[in-house]
């Protein structure tokens, strides 16, 4: 991210293994968030992935793991 920065022009995200909810698989969402907030980025991030239960529920809880 912070080598690519300024070339950025969305960011898509799906947990791993297996395009899994935001937050429930391997990957660090508040490093990338982080890493996002150092290059200066103000775009789109577009969330991929099912929800587990509840959609709207999902989606909070990958706020919570998003932000700084």
């Amino acid at each position: 991210i912070r080598r690519c920065g300024p070339a950025i022009g969305e960011i898509q995200v799906a947990d791993v293994p297996g395009r899994m909810q935001p937050g429930t698989g391997e990957i660090n969402y508040r490093a990338i968030a982080r890493a996002l907030e150092q290059v200066g980025y103000c775009g789109v991030v577009a969330l991929e992935g099912w929800a587990e239960g509840d959609s709207e529920t999902a989606l909070a809880q990958f706020r919570d793991h998003f932000t700084l």
